[in-house]
């Protein structure tokens, strides 16, 4: 994935459409999820300073639409912001 996605939450919490290094894949012990390659929905804490992985999605497409539905319904900001990387 050559750009990140996100939604702001509030002014500390981002959610994060992105890839995972291998040492939080292992940090964070997520084996249940089939490997560290693909695409992560992600919660970062600013505030806190936590990179917490909620769930790998299935494809970029269905991660990109979780990320709009919840950019919808906070209303906020339709748009998703997109980071290069």
């Amino acid at each position: 994935m050559d750009e990140d996605l996100s939604v702001a939450i509030d002014n500390h919490k981002t959610l994060w459409l992105t890839e995972i290094s291998r040492v939080t894949f292992e940090e964070q012990a997520l084996d249940d999820l089939g490997g560290d390659g693909g695409v992560f929905v992600v919660l970062e804490d600013s505030a806190e300073g936590t990179f917490e992985v909620l769930a790998k999605a299935t494809s970029i497409w269905s991660g990109e639409s979780l990320l709009n539905l919840f950019a919808h319904a906070l209303r906020k900001s339709p748009q998703l912001t997109l980071v290069q990387s």
